[in-house]
This record gives structure tokens, C-alpha cells and sequence, in this order.
């Protein structure tokens, strides 16, 4: 006669432990979706596929490279100014989404300016601000104005570490602005300049020579 026996308990954790990282491994992250509103028209996607900077990514300063099927942002210490760079693309209520990976630089800027003649102000508009402890939504200082300061509505401790991939979802709809990280609470900030026209895309980089930030898998749609 043949024995049924229960598996000890020792032999039961011993499976779960072997089934429990194929579980993890199946799961896969859900995509990053908007919530102030719903993806419009496809305005802008670059994988950086090529082996030379797209037409239209330009550079005020800094230096841009395709590295890896990648684009690759540094700031240049000579300059004495973050780098920054760049992608005309008129746009106002938007949908912003790329692959971020940091290369020893300490910060990158995803943001917009206003489109001439929209405000009485001098400079960028906003930005997501992200660091590889923190990020922030930070309404930029009107340079025009000695009196003006940066106004941070929006900061939280948050994990990007360096050598690893994050996707960003930035959204703008009327004065609301939202960022998303996955794993994490998403950034809120309002604010009545938000709404305005924008003339395109600003990244900014910060670091030491040779040390900067990966871009990659970059969609922009409009938000209905």
C-alpha cells in the first residue's frame, strides 16, 4: 500500500520561495497612464535609433550623442550653465512620456517655456526637476522681474538610482500638472501660468564633465 504523506513545512516554503519570483518575474509593471485627461494625437515619438542626434534636438549648451540607441545630455563645466537642450513642438494641453536613466549626472529638468508673447515674463515656465533621492515641480523665476523667486509647489523623496531605467509621464491640462514614476505617489502643482502656449520641449542636465543623464523611448500626444 503506498502512502499519501503532507510535504513538511520546511518543503512547502521551499516551493513558495522558488514560485514566488516566477510570480513577480510574470507581472508584468502596468503602463503609465494619464488621469487629467485621455491621449489625443500622437505628436512626437524618437527611440534615438539612429546613429547620429535626430534633426531638431538642439543643444544651447552642453553636448548631446547617441550612445547605445540612446540619447545621451551632459552639461560642459567650461560653460557654467546646466546643459540645455531643446525639441520644437508646439504644444499646450500635453502628454509627455520618456525613459530617463541617470549616468552620473545629479539632475535632470523635463519642462517647457512660454511661447512668446503668451506671458510677461522672461525664462522657462516649469519643470519636473528629478535628482536620484528627490524630485520636485518647481514654477521657474521670472527673470525679468529682480523680485521673483522660484516657486517649488510640488517636492517628494523619491528613488531613481543611478544605471537604472524610470519612465516619466508628465501631463499638462489647462493650470494642473501631474508627474508620474511607477511605484510612486504622483507630483501635483497648479499654477495660472501652466496653461499657456508652449513652443516645445526643455531638458536641462547637471553634473560634472563626462557625467550625464540617458534619454530614451520619447512620446509626446496631445490631452483631450
Amino acid at each position: 500500500m503506498i502512502r499519501l504523506t503532507r510535504p513538511s513545512a520546511l518543503t512547502a516554503v521551499a516551493w513558495l520561495a522558488l514560485l514566488l519570483p516566477l510570480a513577480v518575474f510574470a507581472a508584468p509593471a502596468s503602463p503609465l497612464e494619464p488621469t487629467l485627461g485621455r491621449k489625443g494625437r500622437l505628436l512626437l515619438e524618437e527611440t534615438f535609433a539612429a546613429n547620429q542626434v535626430p534633426a531638431g534636438w538642439n543643444k544651447n549648451t552642453g553636448e548631446l550623442a547617441i550612445v547605445d540607441g540612446a540619447l545621451r545630455a551632459t552639461e560642459l563645466a567650461r560653460e557654467q550653465h546646466l546643459g540645455a537642450f531643446r525639441k520644437a513642438l508646439p504644444l499646450q494641453d500635453c502628454v509627455i512620456q520618456l525613459d530617463l536613466k541617470f549616468d552620473g549626472a545629479t539632475t535632470f529638468h523635463l519642462g517647457f517655456d512660454p511661447a512668446p508673447r503668451e506671458l510677461k515674463k522672461t525664462g522657462h515656465l516649469f519643470s519636473v526637476v528629478v535628482t536620484p533621492t528627490t524630485w520636485s515641480l518647481m514654477e521657474h523665476v521670472n527673470k525679468s522681474d529682480p523680485k521673483s523667486k522660484n516657486v517649488v509647489h510640488a517636492k517628494a523623496n523619491a528613488a531613481f538610482p543611478r544605471g537604472q531605467w524610470v519612465t516619466l509621464l508628465l501631463e499638462v491640462k489647462g493650470s494642473a500638472v501631474l508627474v508620474h514614476a511607477a511605484g510612486m505617489e504622483p507630483l501635483r502643482a497648479s499654477a495660472a501660468d501652466f496653461k499657456v502656449k508652449k513652443p516645445g520641449l526643455v531638458f536641462r542636465v547637471g553634473g560634472k564633465d563626462g557625467q550625464g543623464v540617458l534619454i530614451d523611448n520619447v512620446k509626446v500626444w496631445s490631452l483631450e
